[in-house]
């Protein structure tokens, strides 16, 4: 995973330290769930992502499993990286990084455009010319973030399984919660 981005280190961080859909029943899959990469996530298995991404790095990650290829732009324009990861043997995310398209972040611009077409818009908004770009989709049983920070000269799509995401939301915000706590008790 590219680790460029802060969005980036955060979500590896996060997704590295949480062993959590191991244990968490497999759901059928929902009409209309994301297919990135033709990989349906929540359905899709380990051993299809492994053949469509080819040539790529396998690191464990609890009892889940990180595969990431650098050879990214065979599957998206521009792209510098992409990753799944597998719980279960099952793709529970798939991680899209690539280039902005230089000024006026056009690359980005054209990547919300096509998930905007295809999904339902929750949170967030178009990418912006300049400044911080985010947005968030559904589509079944999935959720979709793009986020385009201001300081950074890539994108990042990422598709998660519903369950993950809220799950790994409440975890940062357990996080978040026992850092308050600890600033708050130290004052």
């Amino acid at each position: 995973m590219n680790l460029k981005t802060k969005t980036s280190k955060t979500l590896m961080a996060a997704l590295a330290t949480m062993p959590l859909l191991a244990a968490l029943p497999a759901q059928a899959a929902a009409a209309g769930n994301a297919t990135p990469l033709g990989l349906e996530i929540g359905v899709a298995t380990c051993a299809a992502a492994r053949q469509k991404l080819g040539h790529a790095e396998e690191k464990p990650l609890g009892a889940d499993t990180w595969l990431e290829t650098s050879e990214a732009e065979q599957f998206y324009p521009d792209a510098t990286k992409v990753a799944v990861r597998c719980s279960g043997g099952r793709v529970i995310a798939v991680q899209i990084e690539a280039s902005k398209g230089g000024m006026g972040n056009e690359g980005s611009r054209q990547a919300y455009n096509t998930l905007a077409g295809k999904y339902k818009r929750v949170a967030g908004g178009p990418m912006p010319s300049l400044g911080n770009g985010y947005a968030r989709f559904v589509a079944g049983n999935t959720v979709i973030e793009q986020s385009a920070p201001h300081l950074s000269f890539e994108f990042t799509i990422t598709y998660f399984e519903k369950g993950f995401y809220e799950a790994l939301n409440a975890s940062n915000d357990a996080d978040r919660r026992r850092q308050d706590n600890k600033k708050s008790s130290a004052l």
